[in-house]
Formats: structure tokens, sequence, C-alpha cells
């Protein structure tokens, strides 16, 4: 039914039609996502123009369009590394940032991998993933151990970025964005 907002209910009463119709109003899930006239400029060029557009939970969205158009800079937005000039973004129907306040990136619980990776190659895997991650060591060593074997690298778990190949700092990048348990994964050009 997606954004119809209505639900059509059939009523049987003493009438005498017994498939009479009537509109009961549907409550919309809260949007996981919502961002609201965003816009961004660098150095007076606009960038970012008035981008207004809403993810529910469990949904997939995909940005396209050409090198430039801005797709990275409103993913960054969302994510809290870079301010917008104008407009809101909420999560979970919370305003996190609009132009005076701003929920800073590692308490929105959004995870953004980015085109390229953004290892600390004096790190080695197990700390890159697990770079940030709060809470007593055990656990967040049992978390990136956890994830490491979801990506298929825990025989990597010492390694450093330049041992591995290409796909296999994607799948650290990966792992990285997952470890605190995001609410909203964000993917510049996985």
């Amino acid at each position: 039914m997606g954004g119809a907002g209505l639900l059509l209910a059939a009523v049987k009463g003493r009438s005498n039609r017994s498939d009479r119709w009537r509109e009961t109003p549907v409550q919309s899930p809260t949007p996981r996502l919502e961002i609201r006239n965003v816009t961004r400029r660098y150095d007076g060029r606009l960038v970012v123009d008035d981008v207004s557009l809403q993810v529910l939970p469990g949904q997939v969205m995909c940005l396209l369009g050409p090198s430039g158009c801005g797709k990275s800079t409103t993913l960054r937005m969302i994510a809290g590394v870079e301010m917008q000039d104008a407009g809101e973004i909420h999560v979970d129907g919370k305003l996190v940032c609009d132009t005076i306040f701003r929920v800073p990136p590692e308490r929105r619980r959004i995870g953004l991998m980015f085109q390229d990776f953004a290892l600390f190659p004096h790190l080695s895997v197990a700390d890159n993933v697990g770079f940030g991650l709060d809470g007593p060591r055990r656990a967040r060593r049992a978390r990136v151990i956890e994830l490491l074997e979801r990506v298929h690298l825990a025989h990597h778990i010492d390694a450093f970025p330049h041992e591995l190949s290409g796909g296999e700092q994607q799948r650290v990048a990966l792992a990285r964005a997952l470890a605190p348990r995001p609410r909203i994964m964000l993917m510049d050009e996985p």
C-alpha cells in the first residue's frame, strides 16, 4: 500500500448495502531517516539544493546521479561529519541536526562506509574494526571477532590494511561501520 496513508475497510452493518466502504486513517510508521530541505554550498557554489527524503524502517534507498552532484555530501551530512547550510535531519522522528542544533556523529547510530574505505594504516584490522567501540574490553573484542567472522576475515585479525586486497579492505570498512550496531547504514559507492 505504501504511502497512501489510508486503509479501505469493508463495513457490514444494517444498511441495505453490504459492500459499503469507508476510509480509516492508518498510522504511518515513523521514518527511520528524514531529511527536510537540506542545502549545502562550498565557496558559494550550490552542491546540494533543497533535498528532502524519507526512508522507512527496513527500506533500502539508493541515491543516483553523475559525479559531483552531491550524493557523497548528502551522506556526510546525514552521518554528521559535515554540516548543512539549511534544512533539518531527523532519525527515528528525533531532530539530530539543523543549522543551530547538532547531535555529534558518534551519537546518531549511523554507520558510514566511505568510498575510499578510510582505514587507519597504522592500526591492525582488529583495531580498525573496534575503533570507537565503547564497553568492556572483552565485549569489544568479541564484537570485533564476530564481525570479522561475518565478513570472512577473522584470519587477518592482526594484519594491517596495506597487507590486504582492495576487496578485503572494503570488508574491513564494512565490519567497522557495522561494529556499533547502527540503526542506519550509509554506503558511499560500496
